[in-house]
């Protein structure tokens, strides 16, 4: 057998592993509860290390939560420099609730959106560019 079938014999088992592991952090950047103050809409910074950049992320929660993992409602990166950025790093955005029901994301113009969910957990949520 060779050192190559050796390597692939020995590494895909692992395969699942690392699939599993998540080396990010997430950091709040704002949090506003919603009116009655049942949910929470969170606009965070999640960092996935070096070798990606900062990504600003949203996720409607029950109130008092913490998000953790990825955004539930939206996920976007500066697409290498082409989005305006946030003090924090990521691509710059602003969460307002319209109602306790519905949740409105501003965000930067030039932004590569990975997830823009309409709905989550019976909330409405509307998106906007910046610029409008």
């Amino acid at each position: 057998m060779s050192v190559f079938h050796r390597f692939v014999m020995m590494a895909v088992p692992l395969v699942p592993l690392m699939a599993c592991s998540d080396d990010c952090g997430n950091r709040i950047v704002s949090r506003i509860d919603a009116p009655g103050g049942a949910r929470s809409a969170v606009l965070f910074q999640r960092d996935c290390g070096a070798t990606t950049g900062f990504s600003t992320q949203v996720s409607i929660l029950s109130g008092g939560q913490a998000p953790a993992g990825r955004g539930n409602a939206f996920i976007a990166d500066a697409d290498h420099g082409a989005a305006r950025r946030g003090a924090w790093g990521g691509p710059w955005a602003e969460i307002r609730w319209l109602r306790a029901d519905h949740l409105e994301v501003r965000y930067a113009p030039g932004s590569r959106i990975f997830l823009k969910r309409e709905t989550v957990s019976g909330v409405r949520v509307s998106y906007r560019p910046a610029n409008e």
